[in-house]
């Protein structure tokens, strides 16, 4: 007989960097893990911020979620430090480098997918790596 822990759903939810898509995805990580699912979001130091509260109040209810932290490469792409979301870039300007730095974070996703666990029933993100993420 398996295992509650290998046989429990686990979803991991992968928000674009922007409130508008952060806010949603919070509101999904949150009704998947009352309906018995194990929950991981992913995103940036900035972002896990300002949800911060609301997730605290889900895991201190009981619902499992987890949230991990990656660091966002500002500097690697030339951003001011700290622009880890949409409305954090000083000029529409800086975009391109917004979403470059964005795609660097695709190695540390696919490198947490290897080692995670339990181990991914399913990846939801929007927006990011569309057609490029083979696991």
């Amino acid at each position: 007989m398996a295992s509650q822990a290998s046989s429990q759903l686990h979803f991991v939810l992968f928000p674009f960097l922007i409130q508008g898509h952060i806010i949603p995805m919070i509101d999904i990580a949150r009704l998947l893990a009352k309906q018995g699912a194990f929950v991981t979001i992913v995103t940036t130091p900035k972002n896990a911020a300002r949800f911060q509260n609301v997730i605290e109040r889900g895991i201190q209810s009981g619902l499992p979620i987890q949230v991990i932290e990656f660091r966002f490469p500002c500097q690697e792409v030339g951003l001011p430090e700290g622009c880890e979301n949409w409305d954090m870039l000083p000029s529409i300007t800086l975009v391109p480098k917004f979403f470059s730095a964005v795609e660097m974070l695709q190695l540390p996703l696919e490198n947490l997918f290897r080692e995670i666990q339990p181990k991914p029933s399913c990846l939801i993100s929007d927006m990011l790596f569309l057609g490029r993420f083979l696991l």
